[in-house]
């Protein structure tokens, strides 16, 4: 199923006093923030980031939304939302993406004919790729969008490691590095394998300061 739809979940405020907040659309449970002590803070900080330029549909009220919440999981919900879970947002600024660091982009992939790619992804700069948490063959897995040199070409990968063996690589897409742009931004993609099935993703760019 597409990241970015989903049947309606029932919003349980509850969950502002625990400091936890669960997707609704995959149900990962995120933990806010908290300061040196341990102490939750006044706001609830779970990481999450409004993005910009995107059109997208909110699992809870299933309205065509423009204010959006990508969570650290991949997926989007409504600001309005995210708000009455109990979660604070950071004070995001949109820019023009004149800025060329990857830090300040969050990618969206959708319509994907594998939908578990499906989502957001934001840029590890320890990793040094962007990723998403996500399940694979019902085991957890990080699926990311990294570079890699293939026959003497730069390429993209949209690919996933399962937990259990982060080792080995699954490679669903990829396509060739076009220009000198942080993100895969204007690239054809093809399927990377007999798992990459039509149709191919589509991504969106969104960008925060």
């Amino acid at each position: 199923m597409d990241s970015l739809t989903s049947s309606p979940r029932t919003i349980h405020p509850r969950g502002k006093s625990k400091g936890t907040l669960k997707c609704p659309t995959c149900n990962h449970t995120h933990h806010a923030k908290t300061d040196v002590f341990g102490n939750l803070r006044e706001h609830l900080d779970f990481d999450a980031r409004e993005i910009f330029g995107i059109v997208g549909t909110c699992p809870i009220c299933l309205d065509e939304c423009s204010s959006l919440i990508a969570l650290p999981c991949g997926h989007i919900l409504c600001k309005a939302d995210y708000q009455r879970l109990g979660g604070f947002v950071r004070c995001s600024i949109e820019h023009d993406g004149t800025s060329e660091s990857p830090e300040n982009v969050i990618l969206l992939i959708r319509r994907a004919g594998c939908s578990a790619v499906n989502g957001t992804y934001r840029f590890d700069c320890e990793k040094g790729r962007y990723t998403r948490l996500g399940v694979w063959d019902g085991k957890d897995a990080e699926f990311t969008v990294e570079t890699r040199a293939v026959g003497g070409r730069k390429m993209w990968f949209l690919c996933c490691r399962v937990e259990t063996d982060s080792d080995a690589v699954i490679d669903f897409y990829k396509a060739q590095v076009v220009d000198s742009s942080c993100y895969p931004s204007l690239v054809r993609w093809h399927s990377a394998g007999m798992i990459g099935i039509q149709p191919l993703p589509q991504i969106e760019v969104s960008y925060f300061d």
